[in-house]
């Protein structure tokens, strides 16, 4: 389990016992925790306070943990006073309210991507609250030189050793004087802090040029600064690199007139206690893509653009084995362990990114999905309501019928989604590296879309696509008059309608619904004034069964369908392939053979991706899906509440 860490410098009012856990404000990775998510259950059984992420270092419990106003909020009741003079000593630096931050560690349980890159958390799981150490300061040092603090409490409470602190050589006799901890060299954070603002500088300036190639504005001036800007923080990171290098050596220090050799850390760029941000192996997919447009734009190897880009990411190495059909993955002692089960769990992942907004991953992960591999169809047997091999009351001497049971199946044949998207040369390198989260934004919203508008019609299946769930379905209009009555009628007549079809045999049904039946079925009141259907639609129910409520559902279409019966396929992968030699022919709806250079096909245009320094990427997906059973869906239109 993976432990992530948030820190909120913040306290709530003034008691300096209670604190600000955490909010749903931007942290500096970009992520959002929802409070409204948080689950505390397991975490009030056992709500240890900790000093800056030790385990070893508890110093209290924490009591009333709540979400209020939109804030995870906790009081924080530490160890008697006498019983440790460590506590004892931070207790006096809350008191005096220098120490404000507390940062919060969590399992992340349900969480979805932002636009900025970072990670929206839906759902957390608390796993224990620390009050952290602060920046040192002249005034913070101040009162730690008036509170008498110990210079361990000191190194501990600050992050950053400052040189006012003085040196705590007090020592028995007889004893060795203590070698203070070196002062950390603040460049670091200051280049940190510059390296951020130009990067937030080059990502408005790029989102002008977006604007202004929408609107049909000048863009050379913009795009004049995005190439100095981008310069800048070349060469920023260059001295960054260079400067975390001369850190790393030995240092020394003069400390009782003798001279001590002492090395200094490394890598001081990490906040205390904030984790290393969790790659998903569907990461590995989006990484893949931008490796491969990287090495087109820069004309070098992909293992080139893969170093440049990523480092030595054997596991986006191995993906991009896959994707770019590689003969061979590379023989290490860690891939043959995991890179089979990436490959397999990536395409689940793909779909599962077109959460929330999409019906057709969740229905999936409810019915049977399957891969194709290398075959050309899935056979899925079922029994047929007839005949029967039921058994008979037979008389005493009398033949015993001899009956047959009746099977049929479904099959399922790969269909295929694809798309090419076009793209400058220019527009992808100013891009980078926040081209990965255009592709990932751009392929998750679109994907869902045209994906659910197939699954959710009433069209049959043709040798292009699979059949919507609507098609066959038992349909009719919603009841009129709207209202508790029309709701209860509409309802009562679907469930009846499934039963009915399958025998009894209802085994997980599942409501779609558009968000404008769902807040109408909430808002609807009973006799008594109450909102009957309120807090079930709220927990994602209704009637008693899940409700998957999407904008992609028709607006006035409500359909009950028994999930178990619903079977999808997808290929091992998606595919992408990108070129800057191609000659498309640039119509998004009816598009055509390109015939002979000299034929131009009817509607859209033809666009050289040589002649326009341009770039073609193209994914490719196989998927399909249809009802196990007949029966098994019932719709109703017009609905009128």
């Amino acid at each position: 389990m993976q432990v992530l860490h948030k820190a909120v410098a913040r306290a709530a009012g003034d008691d300096p016992f209670r604190f600000v856990m955490s909010d749903a404000t931007v942290d500096r990775y970009g992520d959002i925790v929802e409070p409204a998510g948080w689950k505390l259950t397991s975490f009030k059984r056992n709500p240890i306070a900790l000093f800056g992420h030790d385990s070893a270092f508890p110093i209290g419990n924490w009591k009333n943990v709540r979400v209020e106003n939109g804030e995870l909020v906790g009081d924080l009741e530490m160890l008697p006073e006498g019983k440790s003079s460590r506590v004892d000593e931070i207790r006096a630096f809350l008191e005096a309210k220098m120490i404000r931050a507390v940062s919060v560690g969590f399992r992340g349980i349900k969480a979805e991507p932002l636009a900025n890159g970072g990670l929206r958390y839906i759902e957390s799981e608390l796993v224990e609250c620390s009050v952290v150490a602060i920046p040192a300061n002249p005034n913070a040092l101040s009162i730690a030189k008036q509170l008498n603090l110990s210079r361990d409490t000191q190194r501990m409470i600050f992050v950053e050793t400052d040189t006012e602190i003085v040196p705590d050589t007090r020592r028995a006799p007889g004893e060795p004087a203590l070698i203070p901890t070196l002062p950390r060299n603040t460049n670091m954070t200051t280049l940190t802090q510059r390296i951020e603002s130009a990067q937030d500088e080059l990502a408005q300036l790029r989102d002008n040029l977006s604007t202004a190639i929408e609107s049909g504005a000048e863009t050379d001036g913009i795009t004049t600064q995005i190439e100095q800007k981008d310069a800048s923080l070349t060469s920023l990171k260059r001295a960054e690199a260079a400067l975390a290098g001369t850190q790393a050596g030995p240092t020394t220090i003069t400390v009782d007139a003798r001279t001590v050799e002492r090395s200094a850390p490394a890598d001081q760029r990490r906040p205390f206690a904030v984790a290393t941000k969790k790659v998903e192996p569907v990461d590995h997919i989006f990484r893949s893509m931008t490796v491969g447009l990287l090495a087109h734009v820069r004309k070098v190897p992909l293992d080139v653009a893969l170093k440049q880009a990523y480092g030595d990411d054997v596991a986006t190495k191995a993906v991009l084995d896959v994707l770019t059909r590689s003969a061979t993955v590379p023989a290490d002692t860690v891939t043959p362990a995991w890179a089979g089960a990436l490959v397999e769990t990536a395409i689940g992942d793909f779909f599962d990114l077109l959460l929330p907004t999409s019906i057709y991953p969740r229905l999936s992960a409810i019915g049977g999905r399957f891969g194709f591999g290398s075959a050309g169809k899935v056979s899925l047997p079922s029994r047929a309501s007839t005949p029967t091999v039921a058994g008979s009351f037979v008389g005493e001497g009398a033949a015993i019928p001899v009956r047959q049971a009746g099977f049929t199946s479904t099959t399922i044949t790969p269909k295929k989604m694809a798309v090419i998207t076009t793209m400058t040369r220019e527009i992808t390198r100013h891009s980078t590296p926040q081209i990965e989260q255009i592709l990932r934004t751009a392929i998750q919203e679109d994907t869902s879309i045209a994906l659910d508008v197939v699954l959710l019609d009433a069209l049959p299946a043709t040798i292009i696509r699979p059949a919507g769930i609507r098609n066959g379905a038992s349909t009719a209009a919603g009841t009129a008059g709207g209202g508790m009555n029309a709701l209860v009628a509409d309802a009562k007549a679907m469930l009846t309608d499934l039963t009915a079809a399958t025998n009894g045999n209802v085994r997980n049904p599942v409501w779609l619904m558009n968000p404008a039946q769902a807040i109408s079925a909430s808002l609807i009141q009973d006799g008594t004034g109450q909102f009957p259907f309120k807090a079930e639609i709220a927990a994602g129910n209704f009637m008693g069964y899940p409700a998957l409520i999407s904008s992609t559902v028709p607006l006035g279409v409500v359909a009950l369908v028994d999930a178990a019966d619903f079977m999808s396929a997808t290929g091992d992968v998606p595919t992408f392939d990108v070129s800057d030699q191609a000659t498309l022919h640039m119509e998004d709806t009816a598009p055509a053979q390109i015939a002979s250079a000299g034929a131009v096909p009817a509607g859209g245009s033809i666009r050289s991706m040589f002649q326009t320094d341009s770039l073609a990427l193209r994914m490719i997906m196989d998927v399909s899906w249809a009802m196990r059973r007949t029966g098994t869906v019932v719709v109703r239109t017009s609905v009128t509440w």
